[in-house]
């Protein structure tokens, strides 16, 4: 028992570190994939003056610290999604990694909550997450859980997040030949059936109740801060609902991200389902 205690009092803050650079590296996925830029080169820069950044400008939130969010050569703002993002990615990897004692299914499952942050992130920014990041990140974590599952006798983990990935595959094929455009409404991210899958699967049906009554409490909090905001825009505006003109609800509706909500959700079931 000391041995385990030992072996998580190492391996919760290593996996906290390794979350801080994949947080980093989230926040290019975030940024490029939805442009149709490579993730892989070139280096990082600066989205304003354009120049690549040096290796200490690259340091997950400690950079951003030390720079007072401000970019070294032209001053401009960085946003501060950046250490947020590298910050909660970094949370999550420790957290996981906790609730599942440091087993090889905690780091499977650490990258599917990577994949879904970077899904849920690119939606709330209004725009789609092609099907590459959410394929990406469910494969790998796919052959995570089969090889741990398989030596940690792990049967229903394994054949549950299988069968579940592959019905959410099945049902974006189903999605696609519909809706070949994906010009569906804002918060129906269809690539992300593919990470969601493969978590509801192998989790079991206590953590993915237990995930789907947290996205309902989160969507439903977002669904309310939606509608206000543009209740007091529509009221500012004085702009009068009729024939033609989106409602308030479908508006709330419509602008909830969806996706990002069921992130929130499934992150929260990886450390309690456990």
């Amino acid at each position: 028992m000391y041995s385990n205690y030992f072996s998580l009092s190492v391996m919760v803050p290593l996996a906290g570190m390794v979350g801080l650079f994949v947080g980093s590296f989230l926040n290019v996925v975030i940024y490029r994939t939805p442009l149709g830029l490579s993730v892989a080169a070139p280096r990082s820069f600066c989205p304003t003056c354009d120049r690549q950044l040096l290796w200490w400008e690259n340091i997950p939130v400690v950079s951003w610290l030390g720079l007072q969010g401000r970019c070294h050569t032209c001053h401009e703002p960085i946003s501060i999604r950046y250490p947020l993002v590298e910050t909660v990615t970094g949370v999550t990897f420790s957290l996981t990694t906790w609730a599942w004692h440091g087993t090889i299914l905690a780091a499977a499952y650490c990258v599917l909550a990577a994949s879904m942050i970077a899904v849920g992130l690119i939606e709330y920014g209004g725009q789609r997450a092609p099907l590459s990041v959410a394929g990406v990140g469910t494969g790998l974590a796919e052959a995570i859980i089969v090889a741990g599952g398989a030596w940690q006798h792990r049967w229903t983990a394994m054949i549950g997040s299988l069968v579940g990935a592959a019905v959410g595959l099945a049902i974006w094929r189903v999605l696609q030949h519909t809706d070949p455009t994906d010009e569906s409404l804002r918060g129906h991210g269809r690539s992300a059936l593919l990470p969601v899958g493969c978590w509801a699967g192998g989790l079991g049906s206590v953590a993915a109740a237990s995930g789907a009554s947290g996205w309902l409490v989160t969507y439903a909090a977002c669904l309310v801060g939606v509608w206000a905001v543009s209740h007091q825009t529509v009221s500012a505006s004085s702009a009068p609902v009729g024939p033609g003109r989106p409602t308030r609800f479908t508006q709330a509706v419509t602008g909830t991200p969806l996706v990002t909500s069921l992130a929130v959700a499934m992150i929260i079931s990886l450390v309690v389902g456990a």
